[in-house]
């Protein structure tokens, strides 16, 4: 058995969710958001959103790929205000 199927996931929406992956890291090093310091963590938590989100049915590389881009650049922006105000944050 493949692990895709080990955790219920088709083809069809493992394709999606590589596309988005990629859509979104692309996107998000071109803003500046992912470094080199932050790009293995932020990369770590996209994947953890894009299997929930395929995981409940969601195809649409677009919409996977946004969600993925609203994660990393929360936890981006939470990173930066807690770095801001003296305090280290949790690495998501």
């Amino acid at each position: 058995m493949r692990a895709v199927e080990k955790v219920g996931l088709d083809e069809i929406t493992v394709r999606a969710m590589e596309q988005a992956f990629n859509l979104a890291c692309s996107r998000l090093i071109r803003a500046g958001v992912l470094d080199a310091a932050n790009i293995e963590r932020m990369q770590r938590l996209a994947a953890e959103h894009l299997v929930r989100y395929g995981r409940r049915g969601e195809h649409d590389e677009w919409r996977l790929a946004r969600r993925a881009i609203f994660a990393i650049s929360m936890a981006a922006a939470n990173e930066r205000v807690d770095a801001a105000n003296g305090r280290t944050s949790a690495a998501p």
